[in-house]
């Protein structure tokens, strides 16, 4: 099944995409008790949002080992923060900051949180899952490098594309990731590949914080991101989910 979040008019609502071009309001969030109505939109006609609110975006970094290069793999999962500030949704652009230097996309399978969640186990983890969804973990590499936190490196307006929808009943082992800068495939990885499990990354952070409904937690990223520059197109596609597509452009003075 999968589940958007779509702007009709002045109007944003939940909904279920039904075959190719079809989606049908639903009376609440899709990881709440809802009930399908019988008003459908086409979605041609409607423009899609990212597809939750999250309270939080968690995101774990060097998580595959094809992304790391010359340096060591965490011995546990290594999260941090993404501001709810920075999310845009499909179809919105990514703004480049006037003094960044060196901007890259990072192509990522994130979790959507179905019910709250503390001290999970790598066993029952997967209970608390709603869905799966496209992330793009928009980086400055040269303030990621020399900044003492990560904030505008990460954080910076616009540098958090998810979208465009929520899938559910995928197998959280086996999900493949790819991303294609103007139709150039620059990424393609899967799950199965993950240092730290997407059990794993729940039960870690759960540990030491609670996981609400609708949150999002952003798994890594494979290979080698690219620079994306003004003027060019980036696409993140997840397997089962669909294609995460944004234009990029230099910020204006």
């Amino acid at each position: 099944m999968k589940y958007a979040r779509i702007q009709v008019g002045n109007k944003a609502m939940y909904g279920r995409v039904e075959g190719q071009n079809a989606i049908y309001e639903i009376t609440d969030a899709p990881w709440r008790d809802h009930k399908r109505t019988d008003r459908a939109h086409k979605l041609s006609d409607a423009k899609l949002l990212s597809p939750c609110n999250p309270g939080k975006i968690i995101a774990i970094g060097l998580n595959y080992s094809d992304h790391l290069g010359d340096r060591k793999a965490p011995e546990v999962p290594e999260p941090f923060f993404k501001t709810v500030s920075s999310m845009v949704g499909p179809g919105d652009t990514i703004v480049l900051p006037r003094e960044a230097t060196k901007v890259q996309e990072e192509a990522e399978v994130a979790i959507v949180i179905g019910k709250q969640c503390k001290n999970a186990t790598v066993d029952n983890a997967t209970d608390f899952i709603f869905g799966y969804t496209c992330a793009n973990d928009v980086s400055e590499r040269n303030w990621q490098k020399n900044d003492l936190q990560w904030w505008r490196a990460k954080s910076s307006d616009t540098f958090g594309p998810i979208g465009p929808y929520i899938a559910t009943g995928l197998d959280p082992a086996n999900i493949g990731v790819s991303c294609r800068i103007n139709g150039r495939v620059v990424q393609d990885g899967n799950t199965k590949n993950l240092i730290h499990s997407i059990p794993k990354i729940i039960e870690f952070i759960s540990r030491v914080m609670t996981l609400e409904p609708g949150d999002l937690i952003l798994t890594g990223t494979p290979g080698i991101p690219e620079d994306i520059n003004d003027g060019d197109s980036v696409e993140v596609e997840v397997e089962g989910v669909g294609i995460l597509a944004n234009s990029v452009c230099a910020e204006q003075s």
